[in-house]
C-alpha cells in the first residue's frame, strides 16, 4: 500500500528524492538522521494536532459514560451486575482493538491505522446516542472499544517515531496532554448537558473522529521509520522532506547516517513473539504493571465516582458532577507539570514517584471514607491527578522500550493489559462498594500502584535523551 504516493503526489517524492540523492545515498540511517537533526516544524505540529484531535475523543469518548451512568443506571433500572457490565462493556472491545490495530498499523501504516480507528470511533458513538436498549448501546460500547483500544497506543507510536531524542519527552507529552484534557472536557461539559439537554447529547459530540477518517491520511504523512523499516526508502524519504520542508532556516548537514545504519545491522528484525523473549521480557513486564495500574484506577475509580458521590454520600446530581470535573482538573494538571519535567527528571522517577503517592491518597481515603464527600473527594482527586502524570508518561516511555518492527504491537500489548484491568476494576469495586465496605475498594485500589512503582524500578530501564535506535535491546 503506497500510502505517500497519493498523499503528497509522485512529483513532491521525486523532488525529495533528487534533494536527497545530492546529499548522500538514501539508507535507513540516513531517514534516522534526517529525523534526529530536525527541529520542531509545521509539519510536527500539525501531525501533533490532528492525531491529537483523535486522542482526545479518545479520552472524551472513554469517559462519557461516567457523566451518562447515573441517568442510564435510572432510564433502564439497570442491577449491580448490569452497571458494571456496562462499563466494562467498552474494556471488552478496547481489549481486542488493542491487538487488532496495532497490527494493522505494523503491516499498513500508522496513519491508516489511526485514521481507522478515529472512525469507528465516530460511528459507534452516534449510534449510541440513538441507542433504544440496555442491550443495543452496551452491544454498540463493545464495537467502539475496537476504536477506543486501537488509537492511542498507535497514535504514542507514530509520535515518538516523529520526533528526535532531545526533546522527545516533552513533544510527545504535550501531544498526549490531550487525553486527560478530554476527559476533562466529557466530564466538565456532562456535568453542564446532561442534567439540561439529555445524556444523548454526550454521544453526538464524540462523533466528531469521524471527520478524522476522511481527512488524516490526506493531512499527515507516513511515520518515515516505519517506512524505512518495511524498506520503502523512496516513500520514507518523501514523508521526511514533508517535514523537512515546513522546518525553518536551513538544516544542519546530516552527519551521522553510518553510525544509524551500523546501529540498524547489529540488531536483527523482532517479531512480536521477542516481547516475551528473554530481550524483552522485563521490559515488557514492567510495560504490563504499569498499564495495569492504569486501567485499574481509570476506569476502577473515575467512571464509579458521580454514582458513588451520589449512591453512598447522596450528593445531589450537580455536585456529584462537578466533584468528579474538579478531580479531571487535577489530572491535567498532573500531566502538564509530567510534561515539563519528564525530559530533565526522567521517565522512571515521575511513574515512581506519582504511583508511589497515589497509592497514599488512595489509602487515605479509604481511612477517611466514613468524613464527608469533600474529604473522600480530595484524596480521589489527589490520586487520579497524581496517577495521570506517571499515566501520561506511560505513552512516551512504552515506545522507547521496542524497536520500530514491534514498536506498535509492545504499545497495543501494554493497552491490552489496561483494558484487561478495566474489565475486572468495576466489578470488585462495585461489590465492595454495594457491601458496604468501600474503605476496603480504597486500599485494593491503592495497593495497585505501590506493586506497579516497584516493578517499574527495577525492571525498567531508563530512557531519557537516547535515540530510539539506541534503546534496541
Amino acid at each position: 500500500m503506497r500510502i505517500l504516493d497519493t498523499t503528497f503526489g509522485h512529483s513532491g517524492a521525486a523532488a525529495a528524492r533528487d534533494e536527497s540523492s545530492a546529499r548522500e545515498p538514501l539508507t535507513r540511517g540516513s531517514i534516522i538522521a534526517r529525523l534526529e537533526r530536525l527541529p520542531t516544524n509545521a509539519m510536527q505540529v500539525r501531525a501533533r494536532i490532528l492525531i491529537g484531535l483523535a486522542t482526545f475523543f479518545d479520552g472524551f469518548d472513554v469517559i462519557a459514560i461516567a457523566t451518562t451512568l447515573p441517568i442510564l443506571i435510572q432510564k433502564w433500572q439497570l442491577t449491580p451486575w448490569e452497571i458494571g457490565f456496562l462499563i466494562a462493556s467498552g474494556s471488552v472491545g478496547q481489549l481486542f482493538g488493542a491487538f487488532l490495530f496495532p497490527w494493522l498499523a505494523e503491516r499498513h501504516g500508522r496513519v491508516r491505522a489511526i485514521a481507522w480507528s478515529s472512525g469507528i470511533i465516530g460511528v459507534t458513538s452516534i449510534a449510541c446516542g440513538f441507542a433504544p436498549s440496555f442491550a443495543v448501546f452496551a452491544a454498540l460500547r463493545v464495537i467502539q472499544g475496537f476504536g477506543l483500544g486501537g488509537e492511542l497506543p498507535v497514535a504514542a507510536t507514530y509520535i515518538n517515531e516523529v520526533s528526535r531524542a532531545h526533546g522527545r519527552g516533552r513533544f510527545v507529552l504535550l501531544y498526549e496532554v490531550v487525553f486527560p484534557i478530554g476527559l476533562l472536557a466529557s466530564n466538565a461539559l456532562g456535568a453542564w448537558i446532561v442534567p439540561r439537554f439529555g445524556w444523548q447529547v454526550m454521544y453526538f459530540i464524540g462523533g466528531m473522529p469521524l471527520v478524522l477518517f476522511f481527512l488524516l491520511r490526506k493531512l499527515v504523512p507516513e511515520s518515515p521509520r516505519w517506512l524505512a523499516e518495511r524498506e520503502r526508502l523512496a516513500d520514507a524519504d518523501a514523508a521526511v522532506h514533508a517535514f523537512e520542508r515546513t522546518a525553518k532556516g536551513p538544516l544542519p548537514p546530516v552527519t551521522n547516517a553510518a553510525e544509524f545504519d551500523a546501529m540498524a545491522k547489529r540488531h536483527p528484525k523482532r517479531r512480536v513473539k521477542d516481547l516475551f523473549g528473554p530481550a524483552y521480557l522485563k521490559r515488557t513486564l514492567a510495560v504490563a504493571m504499569l498499564w495495569m495500574t492504569c486501567g485499574f484506577i481509570q476506569y476502577g475509580l473515575s467512571t464509579w465516582l458521580p454514582t458513588i458521590y451520589r449512591s453512598i454520600y447522596h450528593a445531589p446530581l450537580q455536585l456529584a458532577l462537578n466533584l468528579a470535573v474538579a478531580a479531571s482538573v487535577l489530572g491535567v494538571v498532573g500531566s502538564l507539570t509530567c510534561a515539563l519535567l519528564v525530559d530533565k527528571v526522567g521517565r522512571k522517577p515521575i511513574i515512581n514517584v506519582s504511583f508511589l503517592l497515589c497509592a497514599v491518597s488512595l489509602a487515605l481515603a479509604g481511612v477517611c471514607h466514613a468524613m464527608s464527600v469533600y474529604v473522600v473527594a480530595t484524596f480521589c482527586a489527589l490520586a487520579l491527578g497524581l496517577l495521570a502524570s506517571g499515566f501520561i508518561t506511560a505513552y512516551v516511555y512504552t515506545p522507547e522500550l521496542y524497536p520500530t518492527s514491534i514498536r506498535a504491537m509492545g504499545c497495543g500489548v501494554g493497552g491490552a493489559w489496561l483494558k484487561v484491568a478495566a474489565i475486572f476494576a468495576p466489578t470488585i469495586v462495585s461489590k465492595t462498594m454495594i457491601g458496604g465496605h468501600l474503605d476496603v475498594a480504597f486500599y485494593i485500589l491503592a495497593a495497585v500502584p505501590f506493586l506497579a512503582a516497584i516493578a517499574v524500578h527495577f525492571l525498567g530501564i531508563e530512557t531519557k535523551g537516547k535515540v530510539l535506535e539506541q534503546l534496541e535491546a
